[in-house]
């Protein structure tokens, strides 16, 4: 097989593996939310939150892709359910920001979450670091560019 048709073939398996992966992760977080009483969206929020610290609503819909709207809906059920609470922001009292409760997260959540991450960790074992350095490199540009593709297919007529 040339360079160029083996350099085809690898590019297309890692569209199949990662369409496989985003189903995946789909179906595994709709597990986790159902698990804990939550919708997948919320869920998702969460791990936003998590990963990018107190946000306020007009961010957490640029991660998300959701209207402002459907983020208030959300920010209000997770408040519900003790999950996330409102704050006025220290630097800029106008700014309102969600604060997850990490500690109630991580209590009531990661108990069905953590066996995949327990997996993941697992599985690295089986690379070396200048592997893991490239494969940590690619998903990061691959999420870079989902979030461009995100916002674009969200704002086309």
């Amino acid at each position: 097989m040339s360079s160029s048709n083996q350099h085809e073939a690898l590019t297309q398996e890692l569209i199949t593996q990662f369409r496989y992966v985003s189903a995946n992760s789909v179906m595994f977080s709709q597990v986790v939310a159902d698990k804990v009483g939550l919708h997948s969206t919320d869920n998702e929020c969460l791990d936003f939150l998590i990963l990018n610290g107190p946000s306020t609503a007009g961010q957490l819909a640029q991660y998300t892709g959701l209207t402002t709207g459907a983020i208030t809906a959300m920010v209000d059920r997770l408040i519900k359910a003790g999950y996330v609470r409102r704050e006025h922001s220290e630097q800029d009292r106008r700014k309102v920001l969600v604060i997850p409760d990490e500690e109630k997260i991580y209590k009531e959540i990661s108990p069905y979450s953590m066996p995949m991450g327990e997996a993941l960790v697992s599985l690295c074992a089986e690379f070396s670091d200048d592997e893991l350095a490239v494969i940590a490199r690619f998903i990061t540009k691959a999420n870079s560019l989902a979030t461009g593709v995100i916002a674009q297919t969200r704002d086309a007529k």
